[in-house]
């Protein structure tokens, strides 16, 4: 029986259109990076989920879907290079971003680079994040191929 003054209504609510969201994973230890990366992927329609650490983040990758993942060069509890080759060995197609800064003491070698999409310098305006992103989820860009 309803108290007298309880209303209950439920309002349908729309049913988003499938395969419209994306869903992209980042990893990075700074969150301030984090949360700025995320804002601009979520403006842009994507659904995002966040790894402070790459053990974290691997055991994210491993768990669900991702249509694409960034990474930071430095992120902690995993070697970068070796994250990379886990999800490429899990998702082949799915697209790896690394952002970095870029050491010219410590170049990158070909065995890493071929590991990844893309790597992003930084520092980065969050449009080159949004425009590298866009890229891939749009099929824009082929495997393999590196910004520098």
């Amino acid at each position: 029986m309803l108290q007298s003054g309880t209303v209950m209504e439920i309002v349908p609510q729309p049913i988003p259109a499938l395969g419209t969201k994306r869903h992209v994973l980042v990893i990075d230890d700074n969150k301030v990076l984090r949360d700025a990366v995320s804002g601009s992927l979520v403006s842009l329609g994507c659904k995002v989920t966040l790894a402070c650490n790459g053990f974290q983040g691997g055991m994210l990758f491993l768990t669900r879907a991702y249509d694409l993942a960034i990474i930071d060069l430095a992120v902690p509890q995993m070697n970068v290079w070796e994250l990379a080759r886990i999800f490429k060995d899990h998702s082949p197609s799915t697209p790896v971003i690394v952002v970095t800064r870029f050491n010219k003491d410590e170049p990158l070698t070909k065995a890493d680079r071929d590991k990844v999409d893309a790597i992003v310098p930084k520092p980065f305006r969050l449009n080159e994040i949004e425009e590298t992103v866009q890229r891939f989820l749009n099929g824009g860009a082929q495997s393999g191929k590196v910004n520098r």
